[in-house]
C-alpha cells in the first residue's frame, strides 16, 4: 500500500505529473522506511502524519533531484553557465529532521513509536 496516492497528492496541492510522482514518492517512502525500520508497511490506516511527510518529502526529492539541471545564473557574452549547489549531505539531514519532526509521537498499530530505536 502506498502512503501516499496520486489522487492524495493532488488533493494536497501537488503539481507533478504521474509519472515523477511515482519516482518521488517511491524515494519518500523508501527515506521514511529506512527511518522507522519499515514499522509503516504493516499499518491498517496510513497516519496522516505520514502522509503529509510523504508530500513534503516529494517536494524535497524534486528540488534537489540532480538529474534536473539547477541553474544559478546564466551569461550570454563569452557564453557561461553557473549549477546551484546541491549539497547531498544538507539535503539527507534535511530528510532526516523532517522524518523526525512529523513522526515524533506517531505510533504504528502495536503502539511502539514509529521512530523508535530500541530492540
Amino acid at each position: 500500500m502506498k502512503y501516499l496516492t496520486y489522487d492524495e497528492y493532488i488533493n494536497m496541492g501537488g503539481e507533478l505529473e504521474p509519472p515523477v510522482f511515482e519516482r518521488y514518492e517511491y524515494a519518500a517512502e523508501r527515506a521514511i522506511d529506512r527511518e522507522t525500520f519499515g514499522r509503516i508497511k504493516s499499518m491498517l490506516v496510513i497516519p496522516s502524519a505520514v502522509k503529509m511527510l510523504v508530500y513534503e518529502l516529494i517536494a524535497v526529492n524534486a528540488k534537489a533531484d540532480i538529474s534536473q539541471e539547477q541553474v544559478k545564473s546564466e551569461s550570454v557574452g563569452s557564453w557561461s553557465k553557473t549549477y546551484a549547489d546541491t549539497n547531498s549531505e544538507d539535503i539527507q539531514k534535511l530528510r532526516s529532521d523532517m522524518i523526525t519532526d512529523y513522526l515524533a509521537g506517531e505510533a504504528d498499530d502495536n503502539g511502539t513509536p514509529l521512530i523508535y530505536r530500541g530492540c
